[in-house]
């Protein structure tokens, strides 16, 4: 489905169910055979294969946890959305969002230039699931890498912050559970936890292993091209890393930042919802100044 560019209209997606917080676009349980072959087949090539599935395990998620007391009504692949915000073109500027639960890819094109964020991920269950006789292990390598850095972090007391953090900051919490308003006021966070310069060189590879994570989601091209910005001498000597919690991701209130420049990465653990003597995660990739092609700054 077409809707006009808005940065409004952009904004429009959450962290909650469909049935929850409308979306923007059209269901992929509203879409025939052969238009969800083609809606793959443009999916597969504006991400990379990690990126892509993630998508489709993201779907498995929720049709798990529909069939597993969360109930069809709410949950499912179904009620995942498909949108063109603004007119498709090779030279001017728009948008592909693929959003429902726990799954928001914004990705903006401008003739050459892509920008993927804000990028949302979350999961329930945490870890490996078969669904329809498959078996996912949606964001084992973000979970992954936070557990590789965490367990590093604690060594290093300026690394952990002094509050606590139930979610991540810049997530879907602005008024009515949608993305908030831009541009985002990161100046309002003062505590930035230790400096790039401050890790040992291995721990400095497994931060720019982290932040990899992410940016490789998306086709090769455009990864390239964000890491060479993120992960350069002048960037990195600006990045801070943090943790609060235990430096795990397996207990509820473990939160890890990276936070950079132009970067900026959350990892939140939290109790779960349908299986809520266990754990699920929220994530969120931003770009400061790439957020929804850029037009989410003053």
């Amino acid at each position: 489905m077409q809707l006009s560019w808005s940065l409004d209209t952009a904004r429009k997606w959450s962290n909650l169910p469909a049935q929850l917080v409308a979306r923007n676009g059209i269901t992929w349980g509203s879409l025939s055979t052969a238009q969800k072959t083609a809606a793959r087949t443009l999916i597969a090539t504006a991400l990379s294969s990690a990126g892509n599935t993630l998508h489709i395990g993201m779907q498995a998620a929720d049709d798990y946890l529909a069939a597993n007391g969360g109930g069809t009504s709410s949950y499912g692949n179904s009620y995942y959305y498909i949108a063109f915000l603004g007119t498709p073109s090779a030279t001017d500027f728009w948008m592909l969002q693929l959003t429902g639960h726990h799954l928001t890819y914004n990705i903006a094109f401008n003739g050459s230039h892509k920008s993927p964020t804000p990028l949302f991920l979350g999961i329930e269950p945490k870890g490996s699931f078969t669904q329809s006789s498959t078996t996912y292990d949606q964001m084992e390598a973000q979970r992954t890498v936070m557990s590789n850095l965490g367990a590093s972090l604690t060594s290093y007391s300026s690394a952990k912050l002094s509050g606590t953090y139930s979610d991540i900051l810049f997530g879907a919490n602005g008024s009515g559970n949608i993305d908030g308003t831009c541009p985002r006021s990161y100046s309002t966070v003062t505590d930035h936890g230790l400096l790039y310069s401050s890790l040992s060189s291995t721990d400095q590879a497994l931060l720019q292993t982290a932040i990899k994570s992410y940016v490789n989601t998306q086709a090769t091209e455009y990864a390239d091209d964000l890491l060479g910005t993120y992960l350069s001498a002048n960037s990195l000597a600006s990045t801070y890393v943090a943790y609060s919690g235990s430096g795990t991701v397996t207990t509820n209130g473990d939160y890890f930042r990276i936070e950079g420049p132009r970067v900026w990465i959350e990892f939140s653990v939290q109790k779960g919802v349908i299986f809520s003597s266990d754990i699920h995660y929220h994530t969120i990739w931003r770009d400061k100044y790439g957020d929804y092609g850029g037009k989410c700054i003053s």
